[in-house]
C-alpha cells in the first residue's frame, strides 16, 4: 500500500469533500503468492462488491468493446520473421491517470503512514481515506482502457508515424507488443 501512495497513485481525500455524491469505498484484501519458495504479497480491491439490493462499481460500469487482436494471427505475425522484438508495459493500468470527478468511486480506508527522520515507515492508528489518482486493476472497464488509450495514441500520431500506428493496433496484446521483422535495418527502426 505505501508503494501506492509514495508513487501518487494514490492520495488521502480532503475533509470537505467527503460530502460528493458518487460516493464508493473499495474493500480489500492481501493476496499471497509464493512463487519459488518467495513470498509476495499484492493488495487486491474489489469493485464488484456490493451492499444487498445494491449495484457494486463494476454493475455502474461499462465494459467498453474488445479491441484485443486475435492472438494466433499475432504470433503468427511475429514468429513467421527472421528477427522477434518484443516489449511488456510496467503496471498498464497504473499509467493512467484518472479523472478528478471519476476518483470519487475508488476510495478506500487505511492507515495513516508517514517516515520518521531515518527514513524507517511509522503507521499511526489513525484511519485516513484514500482515493485512487491512476485506474486500479479490477474494474470491469480496466482491460478496455489501456487498449483505447494506445489506440487513441496510435491515431492521433498517424501521420507522424504511419507504420507503428499499424502494428500497434495489430500486434498489441493487453500491455505485451510483439512484431516480426525480416532484416536488421528494420528490427533497428521499430526498436
Amino acid at each position: 500500500m505505501q508503494d501506492y501512495i509514495d508513487k501518487k497513485q494514490v492520495e488521502a481525500v480532503l475533509k470537505d469533500t467527503q460530502n460528493e455524491v458518487r460516493l464508493f469505498y473499495l474493500p480489500h484484501h492481501a493476496a499471497k503468492k509464493i512463487k519459488n519458495e518467495e513470498i509476495k504479497w499484492r493488495i487486491v480491491f474489489d469493485a464488484s462488491s456490493h451492499s444487498p439490493g445494491h449495484p457494486s462499481l463494476n454493475d455502474a460500469l461499462e465494459a467498453g468493446p474488445n479491441l484485443l487482436p486475435d492472438i494466433l494471427a499475432m504470433l503468427l505475425r511475429f514468429r513467421l520473421p527472421k528477427i522477434g522484438i518484443t516489449s511488456d508495459g510496467s503496471q498498464e493500468f497504473l499509467q493512467l491517470i484518472l479523472a478528478h470527478e471519476d476518483r470519487v468511486a475508488t476510495r478506500f480506508l487505511w492507515y495513516k503512514t508517514e517516515y520518521t527522520s531515518d527514513e524507517n515507515l511509522c503507521i499511526a492508528d489513525e484511519i485516513v481515506t484514500y482515493r485512487f489518482t491512476r485506474l486500479p486493476f479490477g474494474f470491469t472497464l480496466s482491460p478496455f482502457l489501456p487498449s483505447g488509450s494506445l489506440r487513441e495514441l496510435a491515431t492521433m500520431y498517424k501521420q507522424t508515424y504511419p507504420i507503428a500506428t499499424k502494428h500497434i493496433e495489430n500486434n498489441t496484446y493487453k500491455d505485451d507488443f510483439v512484431i516480426g521483422t525480416s532484416t536488421d535495418t528494420e528490427a533497428i527502426t521499430f526498436y
